[in-house]
């Protein structure tokens, strides 16, 4: 599912169901992006802009986000793991997080926004 929904896919590796954590879902997604960007100076491939609204009552996530690069979703949503309620695994889930926004700053592709082929 590399198709831009951000909030989508990092929804599904989420160990949450239903629509009750959607909105803590969306403000985490930003908070890892600038985590990502401003303490490892990522340059984010694309954009995130996932806004959620009401309408009589029934609430809807639209996600236009332009971000299909894996890594960046899979750190996403590392930092939404470890962020959305108590995880027991809270450690493991950190380690995991900073070894790949490592891995991802010492990488050109990430750091100058220019694809290699390393």
């Amino acid at each position: 599912m590399a198709d831009g929904n951000v909030f989508a896919q990092v929804k599904a590796m989420l160990p949450v169901s239903g629509d009750d954590y959607d909105a803590e879902i969306i403000m985490q997604i930003y908070a890892a992006a600038l985590d990502l960007t401003t303490s490892a100076e990522i340059q984010m491939p694309g954009e995130i802009n996932i806004t959620r609204t009401q309408n009589q009552g029934v609430w809807t996530v639209t996600d236009t986000s332009t971000v299909t690069d894996q890594l960046v979703i899979t750190a996403i949503a590392l930092w939404c793991n470890m962020r959305i309620g108590n995880p027991p695994n809270y450690d493991n889930l950190l380690k995991a997080y900073e070894s790949l926004k490592g891995q991802m700053r010492l990488s050109k592709t990430y750091t100058t926004g220019q694809v290699t082929t390393e």
